[in-house]
């Protein structure tokens, strides 16, 4: 099943910007590289800086971490059947990069929204 890019990142953009509303945490670009069997896969990437977030579409020229997987994950993880750290463990989604920065970012988001 192929996911239309531009659906895929409105939705994220609109995911995102709910989680990250009002949250200044460090600055992050997070880079991903889905995979698919019918065509060559796709890249975009999400920016967190000064407190919000944006995820365009292609590469970025500054990427701290960068997730790949196979559009089948992806989809099962925007659809909420898969997340990501059951995608992690099982071997679905690999991730390169500094992941301390990214827990270190993910604790700042989960301060705020208590």
């Amino acid at each position: 099943m192929e996911i239309p890019q531009r659906e895929w990142i409105a939705s994220l953009n609109e995911k995102i910007s709910t989680l990250i509303s009002g949250v200044v945490t460090d600055p992050l670009v997070i880079q991903y590289e889905v995979m698919s069997n019918s065509s060559e896969g796709y890249v975009y990437h999400l920016t967190l800086l000064d407190g919000a977030a944006s995820i365009q579409e292609g590469k970025s020229e500054q990427v701290d971490i960068t997730f790949s997987l196979e559009e089948t994950t992806a989809s099962q993880i925007q659809a909420g059947s898969l997340n990501t750290e059951e995608a992690f463990l099982k071997g679905l989604l690999t991730i390169d990069g500094d992941v301390k920065h990214l827990l270190d970012i993910h604790h700042q988001i989960e301060s705020s929204n208590i």
